[in-house]
């Protein structure tokens, strides 16, 4: 089958998305809610209401977005395309004025609140529109299924190279430089905001080079967000896919590493004592989870080696994550033993690295499965709901994990000389289980909505080819009403 893309499409693309990166890094990462706490100085209860906010917007924000960009056509025909060429310049302003701290007194609290909820709201409606469209282009990009997967390949391992580097180069650079200039925290924050935030957002643009090749030619917009909701729903590959990402939020446990090395593992665990729980669990994460980069450079062989189904991609990392994972528990995590667990668990993680590749592929076939079934495509309401629902998760998780911890009965301790032994008697059996086999559990949970997806290699190429056939066709009818008239 016929190649659409160019070198220098995928060039931009990817400079485009390195850029968008480049903002969340600020503001999706651990970083923002240290920001909200140390920086901008509000009160923790103010932080934790303000957060609880922030999801709920994002919940309504998300999924309104998407049915509004799928009921959209601009004058030129295409749909994505000039949102990537008209959103990087408030996203960029906004992410600015979002780090904008014009003061840290108690009386002036109220109006810090609103400043920030408002800058927060106008920031998060530009982005999803840019994040949206970003995603729901690469849908558009190639009437060839397979083209489409590698261009999904290597859009999603760079897009993840970018965010995980600089999400955790920039608060350490951020404190060297306050170190070594003597500025304000304050200051050198709204500093990298301009370099990252407004910078980033500029380089986003270069994605307004991808062109839009997939184009329905009837009328089939969407006339309401009802009947947006009306077509996701029915939209049977995209809903047994994010259950199963929901399901796979019950893997709570990575967000119990730090309690696990702060009160489990002694301080002198490297040698010096000086990296602490912290540090120990970067550590952690790094070996655990930066060999998934190997699953993304390699998605495409798996799939071939799968039958050429991410279905049976996805089936197996969660059934080889569980089997390891298992092994890990059984190893231990006394003295020595636990560089061992941890190098198992990074083992297991190679092939999930693939996941977000597989998903993204499997998300734009049900964009081809419904515009073959009803006529219509929904690439912003099915990425908006895409997002929504991965926030929903990390929220999931998140409450899981802070319910695990009052369920052991966990005792928060400021300081001390040695933390063994001073958590409650369930806290030291139950939490290196929770590390380790919540996510088992999860893989394995993870696997049967899976097996619903009736959608293989097959189907796919039925799907794909009878839509270039209708394409084609509607092409030459519109080519001679235009020669008759």
């Amino acid at each position: 089958m016929q190649n659409y893309i160019t070198k220098s499409e995928k060039i931009n693309y990817c400079v485009g998305l390195s850029g968008q990166n480049l903002v969340y890094s600020l503001i999706g990462a651990s970083f923002f809610t240290y920001f909200m706490t140390d920086i901008a100085l509000f009160p923790a209860i103010i932080v934790s209401a303000l957060l609880i906010i922030m999801k709920v917007w994002d919940g309504i924000n998300d999924p309104v977005v998407g049915s509004f960009i799928d009921k959209h056509t601009f004058k030129n025909g295409e749909k994505m395309r000039p949102f990537l060429r008209y959103t990087p310049l408030p996203v960029g302003v906004f992410s600015v004025l979002l780090f904008l701290v014009f003061s840290t007194e108690e009386d002036l609290l109220w109006l810090r609140v609103a400043y920030f909820v408002i800058m927060y709201i106008c920031w998060d409606l530009s982005y999803t529109v840019q994040d949206v469209s970003i995603w729901g282009i690469t849908a558009m990009v190639t009437p060839n299924a397979d083209e489409r997967d590698k261009f999904v390949q290597w859009a999603r391992t760079i897009g993840s190279v970018v965010y995980s580097v600089f999400s955790t180069m920039i608060p350490m650079v951020l404190e060297m430089v306050v170190n070594a200039t003597g500025q304000s925290w304050q200051f050198i924050t709204l500093v990298f905001a301009i370099i990252f935030g407004l910078g980033g957002a500029m380089i986003s643009k270069r994605a307004d080079k991808t062109k839009e090749r997939v184009r329905v030619i009837q009328e089939t917009k969407q006339e309401s967000l009802a009947e947006s909701f009306s077509l996701l729903f029915k939209n049977r590959i995209l809903m047994l896919v994010t259950l199963a990402n929901l399901i796979g939020a019950l893997g709570f446990g990575a967000n119990l590493v730090t309690y696990f090395f702060k009160y489990e593992i002694p301080t002198d665990f490297l040698g010096n004592g000086i990296i602490g729980a912290l540090g120990l669990s970067t550590l952690y994460y790094a070996i655990t989870g930066a060999p998934a980069f190997i699953g993304m450079v390699f998605a495409d062989k798996m799939k071939k080696l799968f039958k050429n189904s991410y279905i049976n991609v996805l089936i197996f990392m969660q059934v080889f994550n569980c089997a390891l994972r298992v092994v890990a528990f059984l190893v231990g995590f006394e003295g020595k033993k636990l560089w061992i667990s941890m190098i198992i668990m990074g083992v297991a993680s190679i092939p999930t690295g693939a996941n977000s590749i597989a998903q993204t592929s499997l998300f734009c076939d049900s964009i081809d499965y419904m515009e073959w079934k009803t006529g219509k495509r929904t690439e912003g309401i099915t990425f908006s709901m895409q997002t929504s629902f991965t926030k929903i998760a990390s929220g999931i998780t998140a409450g899981l994990a802070t319910l695990a911890l009052s369920l052991l009965k966990y005792n928060a301790i400021d300081s001390a000389d040695v933390y063994i032994g001073t958590q409650s008697a369930a806290f030291d059996k139950w939490i290196w289980p929770l590390v380790v086999l919540t996510p088992a559990v999860a893989s394995i949970l993870y696997i049967i909505p899976l097996l619903f997806v009736r959608y293989g290699p097959k189907e796919r190429a039925k799907v794909t080819a009878e839509l270039i056939e209708r394409r084609q066709k509607a092409e030459q009818n519109a080519e001679t009403e235009t020669a008759e008239n």
